[in-house]
C-alpha cells in the first residue's frame, strides 16, 4: 500500500481501507474499482454500469467516500455508467501525492481523471463538499459537463456556519455515533441509521485529517457566471451547513440554467437522506 498525503499514518490509511473494502458490500449492483494515474496521485474510482450508456460522474461529501452513494448508484447504474470517483483531497482510497494548492489545482486533477477514463463529456453530480468540486470544474471546463447537479454544495452559493466547525471538533474529539450523526444534520425520525461501515469511514476521517486536506474556498460570482450548462440544484429543508435562503439567491443571481428544488424534512447529506426522490428528480433531470 503506497502511503498518502491525505492520510496522517499508514496505519490509520490501512484502517480506513479494510472499512471501505466492508462498506463495499452496501453496494447492490456489480461493480469494479480502478485506478487512475494523475499528477496529484492515484485517482480510486468505483465503476457501475453498462459503459455504453452516457457517463454520470459522482463526487462524494467529506469524511464519508464513494460509498456515501450507496443508495443511489444501483439505482441510477440501471440507466448511467456511473463513475464514483474518491476526492484525492480527502481521506478516501484516492492516493494524494502532490498538494493541491489553488481552485485550478483541483479542477486540473479532476479533469486529469476524467481523461484517464476516456471521459470528453460528462453528467457531473457533487454532494457538499463533492458540490463545491463540481461546481468549481464546471466553471473551468464548461464545454466538458453536459449537465451539472449540486447536492447541499458547500462553499458555493452560501458560506458555511461557523456551528459546523465546531461539530467537526466535537466528533474528532469524541467519534461516536451520535456525534457523527450531529455533525451531518442526521437524526431525523423519519430518516434510516447510517450503515455502521458508513458511521466508522467518518470517525476515521475526522480523527485523521491533516494539513494536506483541501478545504473548499469561496467560489467567486465571476466563476459561478462561467456554468452555463442546465444546473440542478437541490437542498434539504433541514440544512445545517450554511443558510438555504442565502443559497437560493445567490444560485438564482449567477446560474443562468437554474432549476431549484428544496426537500423537505431532508438534511445535509440527501443522497442518502432521501434517496428514492433524489434518485427519480436527477434522473428526471438529466434524460429530459
Amino acid at each position: 500500500m503506497k502511503k498518502g498525503l491525505n492520510f496522517r499514518t499508514i496505519e490509520s490509511q490501512k484502517e480506513y481501507y479494510d472499512t471501505y473494502d466492508d462498506a463495499l458490500k452496501l453496494l447492490s449492483a456489480p461493480f469494479v474499482e480502478k485506478y487512475v494515474a494523475t499528477s496529484f496521485g492515484d485517482s480510486h474510482v468505483i465503476c457501475c454500469g453498462n459503459e455504453e450508456n452516457p457517463p454520470l460522474v459522482l463526487l462524494h461529501a467529506a469524511s464519508c467516500g464513494s460509498l456515501i452513494w450507496y443508495k443511489n448508484i444501483p439505482f441510477w447504474s440501471t440507466r448511467f455508467c456511473v463513475y464514483a470517483i474518491d476526492l484525492i483531497g480527502e481521506s478516501s482510497k484516492s492516493v494524494l501525492t502532490r498538494k493541491m494548492k489553488t481552485t485550478q489545482d483541483n479542477a486540473q486533477w479532476l479533469d486529469e481523471t476524467l481523461a484517464g477514463l476516456g471521459l470528453d463529456q460528462v453528467f457531473l453530480c457533487g454532494l457538499s463538499i463533492g458540490g463545491w468540486n463540481a461546481a468549481n470544474y464546471a466553471g473551468f471546463y464548461p464545454q466538458k459537463v453536459k449537465k451539472l447537479i449540486l447536492l447541499s454544495p458547500v462553499q458555493t452559493f452560501a458560506k458555511m456556519h461557523p456551528s459546523f466547525f465546531m461539530k467537526i471538533m466535537k466528533m474528532g474529539f469524541n467519534p461516536t455515533r451520535e456525534n457523527v450523526e450531529n455533525y451531518i444534520g442526521w437524526g431525523s425520525e423519519k430518516e434510516e441509521p447510517l450503515p455502521d461501515s458508513i458511521i466508522k469511514l467518518f470517525t476515521i476521517s475526522v480523527m485523521n485529517m491533516n494539513s494536506n486536506a483541501s478545504f473548499p474556498k469561496w467560489l467567486k460570482k465571476n466563476h459561478l457566471l462561467q456554468v452555463n450548462m442546465p444546473v440542478l440544484v437541490m437542498m434539504g429543508e433541514n440544512e445545517f451547513a450554511f443558510s438555504v435562503d442565502r443559497a437560493t439567491k445567490r444560485a438564482e443571481s449567477t446560474i443562468s440554467h437554474l432549476e431549484l428544488d428544496v426537500v423537505a424534512e431532508a438534511s445535509h447529506l440527501l443522497c442518502a437522506s432521501k434517496p428514492d426522490e433524489i434518485n427519480r428528480r436527477m434522473v428526471e433531470f438529466l434524460l429530459k
